[in-house]
């Protein structure tokens, strides 16, 4: 199985990465503006490039069966469109692509407001990203793509082990924020059972 995580250096592009690796039969390619603080096994391959840019994109994705997207977190459209593109041009068709619970909201809630400020962002900041990713969504679920959306609680940035919980995209989250390993546990098996929540969202939080 051939797998490129794109945003692969980011926070959990990383520990994705560090959870596949080890596998046998996971060919591995990482793409990303630059690599930091990640120690990368000799047989996964490297490739630096822009993931608005096209050209780039075609490099990466050719030969891959699955995509795995942490790209973002703002002006996600910009990243969208030109891997929808991309994607359909080479045939590659698998996409898991990261976003937020919140998208199928209507309005943001006054909860989400006040739950995003214990994580640093205050409303102008919530509002503007839960629409921009909604944009991104947007583009990727109008492709031909066989994509999954990815849409995870507001995540911490530890590796406190928590049970997830996984529900359908058209549910009220039930449940807390989740650490960054737990989420990463569940995004890896994902990616290994791409048979799964095709052509969907999944929310995924931590149990409370």
């Amino acid at each position: 199985m051939n797998i490129v995580i794109l945003g692969a250096f980011g926070h959990l592009g990383k520990a994705v990465y560090q959870l596949l690796e080890p596998l046998p039969d996971v060919n591995l390619t990482l793409f990303g503006r630059e690599k930091e603080n990640i120690e990368v096994a000799p047989t996964t391959k490297v490739i630096f490039g822009d993931a608005t840019n096209t050209e780039d994109l075609e490099r990466v994705l050719q030969g891959q069966d699955i995509v795995f997207s942490t790209l973002g977190p703002f002006h996600v459209e910009t990243f969208a469109t030109p891997l929808v593109e991309t994607m359909e041009k080479l045939g590659v068709k698998r996409l898991f692509w990261t976003t937020q619970f919140p998208i199928r909201q209507e309005t943001v809630t006054d909860e989400n407001i006040e739950l995003a400020k214990v994580f640093g962002f205050d409303e102008e900041t919530e509002r503007t990203y839960v629409a921009n990713q909604q944009l991104g969504a947007k583009i990727i679920e109008e492709s031909s793509l066989d994509y999954t959306l990815l849409m995870p609680h507001f995540f911490k940035y530890d590796n406190t082990i928590e049970k997830a919980i996984l529900q359908d995209d058209d549910e009220t989250v039930k449940g807390d924020p989740i650490s960054i390993y737990s989420l990463a546990v569940v995004l890896a098996n994902l990616v290994l059972q791409p048979d799964r929540y095709s052509r969907k969202g999944v929310i995924i939080s931590a149990s409370k």
